[in-house]
């Protein structure tokens, strides 16, 4: 099992495209299969909601409402200290905060955004992940 702090532009992705092998889908289909924990806070919860509910995306509440509790019925809510750090979009701050406190747990941050995070380990793209993962389409 890994435990992932996984970014919104993640969960957008995954909800809109039309690639059903795409990693974005394939790190949605490992949390209820227990191959990735998800690592959430308030924030990002909040976060999740405020953006699949944006119009230009059309995501209907009750789709927004499964893809929240799949973090909440298998994840693990994780508050941050509310240190900071510099990073190109500040709203990034507290989730990859997340990331940087759970590293004893050898987590990773999941992020479409990579270049928006410090070159380090374990800020990996969906397709790092699937590669750390086996490579296998978890469907």
């Amino acid at each position: 099992m890994v435990y992932a702090v996984i970014d919104t532009n993640v969960l957008v992705s995954a909800l809109v495209t039309s690639n059903f092998e795409s990693p974005t889908i394939s790190i949605m289909h490992a949390i209820p299969r227990k191959v990735i924990t998800p690592i959430y806070s308030r924030y990002l919860l909040d976060e999740y909601r405020e953006v699949l509910s944006r119009d230009k995306f059309g995501i209907d509440s009750k789709t927004i409402e499964l893809m929240l509790r799949l973090f909440t019925d298998y994840g693990m809510s994780f508050e941050p200290s509310g240190g900071a750090c510099n990073l190109p979009d500040m709203d990034d701050v507290p989730i990859y905060m997340i990331a940087m406190e759970t590293r004893d747990l050898n987590s990773y941050l999941v992020t479409g955004n990579i270049k928006h995070y410090p070159e380090v380990d374990y800020v990996v793209t969906p397709r790092m992940m699937m590669e750390i993962l086996g490579g296998d389409c978890l469907y």
